[in-house]
């Protein structure tokens, strides 16, 4: 696989690890069969996959995700504020090579 650039190789990892994890994923609710994981690069040259599964693989996870969705969340902190509760947390300033996020899109 000499041949290969970065993405394509990155695409191949991602496959491979989301392959591993469904077939652990499907074994544990004792659904036998797998299914595909394909790797590819989108035409926007980003890693990808594509995931083709059976009905009964499809229907596990159907239901396993709305168990999941049907879990209650815990409750906000009593005190907190509008900027506390944004997902990404409390801002400290402006985004910039320090910010507690990381993100700086522009190179200092």
């Amino acid at each position: 696989m000499p041949n290969l650039s970065d993405k394509d190789r990155q695409a191949l990892r991602l496959a491979r690890d989301l392959q591993k994890a469904l077939d652990e994923w499907l074994g544990r609710r004792g659904v036998g069969q797998s299914c595909t994981v394909s790797p590819f690069v989108d035409p926007t040259g980003e890693p990808a996959v594509i995931i083709k599964m059976t009905a009964p693989i499809a229907d596990a996870m159907i239901d396993s995700l709305r168990r999941f969705d049907a879990r209650p969340l815990p409750p906000p902190p009593s005190d907190a504020g509008p900027a506390d509760t944004f997902p990404g947390g409390p801002s400290a300033g402006p985004p910039g090579p320090n910010s507690p996020s990381g993100y700086f899109p522009f190179k200092p």
